[in-house]
């Protein structure tokens, strides 16, 4: 639930700079602060559940989208670019994410784990 909730918020902040931050002259350095600041929680997230599912979890495509769209930009981040096509990527994550905790489609992982 605490992911979802961070993942809702960082819906929100991505909105508001594709949107509006340029036209209210919000800094874009405080804009590149609080995204790495969640890219940070995104990406440590994403190496323990890898860690605690043994690699599983990249098997899963959503996973695996998930991992490699936090993973570009929490390095694009780190290095200094900016690359707006990354943010809509990251919500797409979210509306992919929604979708399959509204539908109860989640990850594979809970199934192999028991065989």
């Amino acid at each position: 639930m605490f992911s979802l909730f961070m993942i809702s918020i960082y819906t929100v902040i991505i909105l508001f700079d594709l949107a509006v931050a340029d036209s209210l002259n919000v800094n874009p350095d405080t804009m590149g602060e609080i995204d790495f600041a969640f890219l940070t929680f995104f990406f440590i997230e994403i190496l323990l559940k890898i860690f605690a599912s043994n690699g599983m979890f990249l098997r899963d495509f959503f996973n695996g989208f998930d991992a490699a769209i936090v993973t570009i930009s929490y390095i694009f981040s780190i290095v200094g670019i900016t690359a707006k096509g990354l943010a809509v990527l990251r919500l797409i994550r979210v509306v992919v994410i929604t979708i399959r905790k509204i539908t109860g489609n989640t990850s594979k992982l809970r199934h192999a784990s028991k065989n």
